[in-house]
């Protein structure tokens, strides 16, 4: 329920319009409540709709981009992202669903993207612990390829999974969808992922 709510505008029954129909009683319930969501925090439809607005603690842990997601300290210096609502997003899109755990080059240079801003030089690198989440239970959304082999040289510039990025990158190059060129492909979308960065040199 969102403020304001009308609990009267709901039917009686067991169907929309209502009927006749009686069920046993409620005897008891138990009732927890969270921290309020931040402003900025709401509902909505895609791509707009839950996207955790940048925080303090996003600025403080040296998040340039939160890609929607809530920032957390996570690892030796590093930052995890999360948003369980509709996923973590990059300019109206999810990320691939495949090539996204343990050291893959997609979840190392959305962690990229995140510190150092699309267009952004590049400190220290990612490192291999690098790890993305698939979130379930959610729309599946249009994304950004990902599903290639990692050192796929023909493929570096449209695949996130291919290469690590470099300063300067620019991630619309992408393609979305499932292969260079771009399609209707929907995956799931990505509800963490987990940033560390090695000392560069």
């Amino acid at each position: 329920l969102q403020s304001g709510f009308d609990w009267t505008k709901f039917s009686k029954g067991n169907r929309c319009r209502g009927d006749g129909d009686t069920d046993r009683v409620l005897g008891k319930v138990e009732c927890d409540f969270g921290p309020a969501p931040p402003p900025g925090y709401n509902s909505g439809s895609w791509p707009n709709g839950w996207c955790h607005p940048m925080s303090s603690t996003c600025q403080q842990l040296g998040v340039k981009d939160n890609l929607c997601g809530e920032c957390k300290p996570w690892g030796n210096a590093g930052f995890s992202l999360e948003e369980h609502g509709m996923g973590l997003r990059f300019q109206g899109a999810s990320f691939d669903d495949n090539k996204i755990g343990t050291g893959s080059y997609q979840a190392m240079n959305i962690c990229t993207l995140a510190k150092y801003g699309n267009k952004g030089t590049i400190g220290d690198p990612p490192s291999v612990k690098c790890a993305g989440t698939t979130l379930r239970g959610v729309a599946s959304q249009v994304h950004w390829y990902g599903n290639c082999r990692k050192g796929r040289k023909s493929q570096e510039h449209c695949c996130s999974n291919a290469a690590l990025l470099q300063s300067g990158f620019d991630w619309n190059k992408f393609s979305k969808g499932n292969r260079c060129g771009g399609d209707r492909d929907k995956d799931r979308v990505l509800g963490e992922v987990k940033c560390e960065f090695a000392p560069a040199g």
